[in-house]
């Protein structure tokens, strides 16, 4: 099991300084591994400060890969069809290097409408770009040359240097929050990352889709699965779900706007035909009700005993091949507010929760 600190890169009404912003989230960044933590992973969004603003998250993790010693660099994750697949190989391999190896690529289609707007992509291209530069992607990190001849990225055979480690495309991780991209994470061989939006049995279908096919296309490997979920962690528990409900509730309320989760777009795009349902039950049920929910899956509100509770659970269902992923600063907190959850996970959760994962594994065995 890994621990997974995740920015998440908000600044809601813009109310701190572009330069505050970023040396708010770089200073909690650089706190983690001390704290017990594996990885960093930071995703990619641009256009919207409110929502999330990485536009270029190799930055931010370099600027880490100076500040740590052992902690691990992960993209979570470079969105394929908003950039060149030669220079993604190339920022791979020198950001991998550049940390002595410890960096770990990932993958995703990306969500939003806006933000295929912004960069003049369709849509509709989304999963034939994904799919088209992903298989240039790996084939270079393992060949130390890339080459495309496909409909969107053409390519002539080009060296990578530095030239990547070849084991950069052995272990990756693949966003998927949808049925469709889950079980595309199973297809490659990628370790699949999701963030938590439903209680553990309604993710259940989407985890199964990946493990079915990550099984079937490579039986020799285990699959694994990244859940990220919002913590807001207190010693008192009617405190902690108090605060997650104003901002996790914010954040959510964020990602509704951002993606137009209650718009018809999705309905009208053959890529994302998956969302149309989500979207439609969002709006039946309605934007404040969902947000409550929404709160309520995550498992790390709460105290220290009742996330480990949930990540007892969670190891029980799904089994030892699993890391816990968390956001800690979001919904318009203060950086302490975010503190006092991360001093918390690292006292008291991490331990035990590394603990309940080695007997499972051993009882896996």
């Amino acid at each position: 099991m890994d621990i997974i600190y995740t920015p998440v890169w908000q600044n809601p009404g813009n109310i701190r300084s572009p330069l505050q912003f970023v040396q708010d989230e770089l200073s909690l960044m650089e706190k983690v591994e001390g704290l017990g933590f594996d990885i960093c992973c930071s995703p990619e969004h641009h256009f919207d400060i409110d929502y999330s603003a990485c536009p270029d998250n190799f930055l931010p993790l370099s600027y880490l890969a100076a500040k740590t010693t052992t902690l691990k660099l992960c993209l979570g994750a470079v969105i394929l069809p908003w950039n060149d697949p030669l220079r993604v190989v190339e920022k791979l391999a020198f950001l991998d290097h550049l940390s002595g190896g410890r960096c770990i690529a990932g993958f995703g289609r990306g969500l939003a409408k806006m933000e295929y707007s912004h960069m003049g992509i369709p849509m509709d291209e989304s999963r034939e770009r994904f799919d088209e530069a992903l298989e240039m992607v790996l084939s270079a990190l393992r060949s130390g040359v890339i080459e495309g001849t496909g409909k969107y990225y053409p390519q002539t055979p080009t060296p990578v240097h530095p030239a990547p480690r070849a084991s950069l495309a052995d272990s990756f991780c693949a966003v998927g929050m949808s049925p469709e991209s889950s079980r595309t994470a199973g297809e490659i061989g990628g370790r699949l990352l999701t963030f938590v939006t439903k209680p553990l049995d309604g993710m259940l279908p989407l985890l199964n889709e990946y493990r079915d096919a990550f099984r079937a296309h490579h039986p020799d490997r285990q699959p694994h699965i990244i859940m990220d979920d919002f913590y807001l962690i207190r010693e008192d528990a009617d405190e902690a779900r108090e605060l997650a409900y104003t901002y996790a509730g914010n954040y959510y309320q964020t990602v509704v706007r951002h993606y137009e989760m209650t718009g018809d777009h999705f309905a009208k795009s053959s890529a994302y035909q998956s969302y149309a349902e989500g979207a439609a039950a969002l709006r039946e049920m309605g934007v404040d009700a969902a947000a409550k929910a929404y709160v309520d899956a995550q498992v790390g509100v709460g105290t220290p005993a009742q996330v480990l509770a949930r990540v007892e659970e969670r190891l029980r269902v799904l089994g030892p091949e699993i890391s816990l992923a968390g956001c800690f600063f979001y919904g318009g907190m203060s950086r302490d507010e975010a503190m006092v959850s991360l001093q918390l996970f690292g006292d008291k959760v991490i331990p035990d929760a590394r603990a309940m994962a080695r007997d499972y594994a051993t009882a896996a065995v």
